[in-house]
């Protein structure tokens, strides 16, 4: 232990006599580990630090819908969660929980809030302790509309309430609605969901106070996620199973709403299933491009060391002379690689506090309350101390091994520094390689950047350029159907009367923010096989003036209008990919005037929705989706409780408009409040926002891995100079012009270059393939692309040896041929 100590003090006060060295070191490994330490932080964050408040968190699992098809991560009605509640064997509990929106008055402004709406036993089945109060007794959650009780969360609590002790017991208003708060929820307690933080806990029976406009007791509304709590000894398998049973018997029971449900039992996660498999596969390409940017930090520093491993020649001979082993040489070499990756570690986690910090600016743009902590914790700096660990003894043993195994003879002779040739070509081995994993990375941005800018020109079907959105939620309100109607036939009457507004429409969804509607259809035709659903489409509810305000082309027909009223022939305006599909292929318009049915089985009896007008197909979704089949329905015959607001105002009126926008609606309800108030570019750019992350930190990883590299091929063509100063002097003594020197050194660095460049483009033709289903209007392969960024390369190392050959011009022969 002395003896590590020992050399570990010396290894640091080298370190320190070398500064310049040191420094670049540590600041190459800072970005390579710290690149390496932010990507695991949101791992971490997201998938493997256990959330707070919830007991052994292992025994829980994820119970979801299954239908015909095969699709999983579908809700469960009511009725069908309280027959596997009661009857299954294998968990402690299963607990039903839904989001929901709220708007809280507890003072002079309406609050909106986040809320969960959960069955009486789901604290229980979590496992979590109140921190004030209680949470819901069982009586509680039995019949609907008797018990308005609430539970808050700590921060609610501390924030709006300012952690008043007696706040238990006091009344608060949710959806105009009076609620007794029962308990204060643990603090940081979120449930099972990661990166949302509930505002406040109801139970499942005072649906119809706080989600107007579901169905509690139905079969048909498919609205609740499932968790269950295995008892011990169970396995995911044996719950799988046994529910699996359960579930083929409601579909022999209630064949009309239950055929074809199963279920599907998985470990729990703090995902949601839907967007799991997305998440990951993101993560894994975040963790394959910081593991190159880390690997070309490791071979720059190890070309480094290698360059410095042979001043210390006459070193190491004067050590073996005196009776030191080699193996004791190794050790105190890599003991130096060790720490200086320990020090280039420790400036990767302040790297990593400053790069989380950055990437929260990429916060999806929506009212919820997203809670994401990618804070630096004890899985994180175990993390970082490991990868530096072993990337110090990987990366340190080459160096090692060259300088332990000094001339001893010829090294005591002569104080020149020098080196082997072996020792030469292991340090451009290693140069190489930081060119061609830079421009792998130089390829991957390339790709990125040019799809983000393709993205943004792709035509979506509409001009969202113009257009302000906001959102209103009148359930939240209490508003029922009449009354809602009548608020929106005023508001979009004042509001398109407002100056600087060219129109103004309401409309259920926003194309391509996140958000999407499906509604089967049966088309006389194309009726679905026995014992599967109707046609999945989408659907959108909009008033008449939508397509005015988004500048949606209309085909042929009309839009909505005041004939399109309650109790007036369904009508419905569909997109040109529904009617050429299952209408007619040579002219959409025919589709005009045809109809079909919604819901079940096409018996004739369903009432028939008249087709009135073709738009233009447009995005919904995903910007790189192809063509689907859609519908639109007029909200005067599908209202709906919460709307978004479309204003598309003159140039330069934009916020003028909104100033008023909001007077004329606090003028029809001061309570309501405003959701979403943003530009629909800002709506509409959530769909980019994976591609938009990606350019950003791939991007940025690829600037530096160029930097990296070009301090590569800097350092060997200026160690190679410092090595054969004799060797130039002599040249020049014999008649060697300066330009003959210049291209001398200069072929050395730009033949690495060469030669990384060409396994560069190698590696990258092959792995860019695995990108094409994230790119949008360019090849995985583009050739501009590869082209530009090895010239842009090969650019960097010309001026990266450069600089080192046009000092080699300028050696005094005299003074070289000094030199020994």
């Amino acid at each position: 232990m002395n003896t590590l100590w020992q050399d570990a003090r010396y290894a640091l006060r080298l370190l320190w006599q070398q500064p310049g060295f040191t420094l670049v070191a540590v600041l190459s490994l800072a970005i390579g580990i710290g690149a390496n330490t932010t990507i695991f932080s949101v791992v971490n964050a997201v998938l493997l630090r256990p959330l707070p408040g919830i007991a052994q968190p292992a025994r829980l699992v994820d119970v979801h819908a299954t239908e015909a098809n095969g699709s999983s991560y579908h809700a469960f009605s009511y009725p069908d969660y309280a027959h596997f509640r009661e009857q299954n064997k294998t968990c402690a509990g299963l607990t039903a929980y839904s989001g929901i929106p709220l708007s809280m008055n507890a003072g002079a402004q309406p609050e909106r809030l986040f809320g969960m709406i959960v069955s009486g036993n789901y604290f229980d089945v979590l496992g979590t302790k109140p921190l004030q109060g209680r949470f819901f007794l069982p009586e509680e959650d039995q019949t609907p509309g008797t018990h308005p009780v609430a539970v808050v969360s700590a921060d609610l609590w501390r924030q709006r309430f300012g952690a008043d002790p007696n706040l238990v017991g006091r009344t608060i208003t949710l959806n105009g609605h009076a609620f007794t708060v029962v308990g204060v929820a643990p603090a940081g307690f979120r449930g099972t969901w990661v990166g949302l933080t509930p505002d406040v806990w109801v139970p499942l029976m005072m649906q119809a106070e706080t989600r107007p406009g579901g169905q509690l007791l139905s079969r048909q509304a498919r609205w609740l996620q499932v968790t269950g709590r295995l008892k011990d000894g169970v396995t995911t398998q044996q719950a799988q199973a046994e529910l699996g049973t359960q579930a083929a018997q409601l579909a022999q029971a209630y064949p009309e709403t239950n055929r074809g449900l199963g279920v599907d039992v998985r470990a729990a996660s703090m995902l949601p299933g839907e967007v799991r498999g997305a998440v990951l596969g993101f993560m894994a390409i975040l963790f394959v491009v910081v593991g190159l940017v880390l690997l070309i930090a490791c071979a720059n520093v190890a070309a480094m060391t290698l360059a410095r491993a042979s001043t210390r020649r006459k070193e190491m001979a004067i050590r073996r002379a005196m009776g030191a082993s080699r193996r004791q040489l190794v050790s105190q070499l890599l003991l130096e690689s060790v720490l200086l990756f320990l020090l280039g570690g420790t400036a990767g986690v302040l790297v990593a506090v400053w790069a989380t910090d950055l990437l929260l600016a990429f916060k999806p743009p929506a009212d919820m309350p997203i809670s994401l902590e990618f804070g630096v914790d004890v899985r994180v700096l175990l993390f970082t101390l490991v990868i530096s660990l072993v990337t110090g003894l990987l990366f340190g043993l080459a160096p090692a091994l060259q300088a332990s195994k000094p001339d001893v003879l010829s090294a005591l002779k002569s104080d020149t520094p020098g080196g082997s040739l072996h020792r030469s070509r292991t340090r451009s081995v290693f140069v190489i390689a930081q060119i061609a994993i830079s421009l792998v990375l130089l390829v991957t941005a390339g790709l990125f950047l040019r799809s983000l800018r393709n993205a943004s020109s792709i035509d979506v079907g509409f001009v969202p350029d113009g257009v302000e959105t906001l959102t209103l939620d009148l359930r939240t309100q209490g508003y029922d159907e009449t009354k809602g109607r009548e608020f929106y036939r005023q508001l979009t009457e004042r509001v398109a009367a407002l100056p600087g507004v060219r129109a103004a429409s309401l409309a259920r969804m926003v194309p391509l923010n996140g958000n999407n509607m499906m509604t089967g259809i049966n088309i006389s035709g194309h009726e679905p096989p026995p014992g599967q659903h109707a046609l999945m489409v989408g659907l959108n509810i909009v008033d008449g003036r939508y397509f005015e305000t988004v500048n949606m082309p209309l085909i042929g027909g009309r839009t909505f209008n005041e004939t399109d009223r309650q109790g007036a022939p369904q009508a419905a305006i569909i997109n040109e990919t529904l009617a050429r599909r299952y209408y007619t292929s040579a002219n959409v318009a025919a589709a005009i005037g045809q109809s079909f049915s919604f819901g079940g089985d096409d018996d004739g009896q369903a009432e028939r929705v008249v087709i009135v007008g073709i738009v233009k197909d447009a995005k919904y979704e995903t910007l790189g989706e192809d063509a689907r089949p859609y519908l639109y329905r007029p909200l005067q015959q599908s209202y709906s409780g919460e709307m978004t607001l479309h204003v598309r105002a003159l140039p330069g009126e934009a916020t003028r408009v909104l100033a008023a926008v909001r007077q004329e609606v606090g003028a029809l309800d001061k309570d309501l409040p405003l959701l979403n108030v943003m530009p629909m570019t800002e709506q509409i750019g959530f769909s980019i926002m994976p591609l938009r992350l990606a350019a950003t930190v791939v991007g940025t990883l690829g600037l530096l891995g160029l930097l990296l590299a070009a301090v590569g091929v800097f350092g060997v063509v200026n160690y190679s100079v410092a090595q054969r100063t004799r060797e130039l002097g002599i040249r020049m003594a014999l008649g060697a012009q300066p330009a003959d020197v210049l291209r001398l050194v200069m072929r050395q660095g730009l033949r690495l270059a060469l030669v990384g460049v060409g396994l560069g483009l190698a590696i990258s033709f092959a792995l860019t393939r695995a990108l094409a289903s994230l790119l949008y209007g360019v090849s995985a392969t583009d050739p501009l692309i590869f082209i530009g960024m090895a010239l842009l390369l090969v650019g960097v190392a010309f001026v990266a040896s450069y600089i080192p050959a046009r000092r080699a011009t300028k050696v005094d022969p005299m003074v070289a041929l000094r030199y020994e």
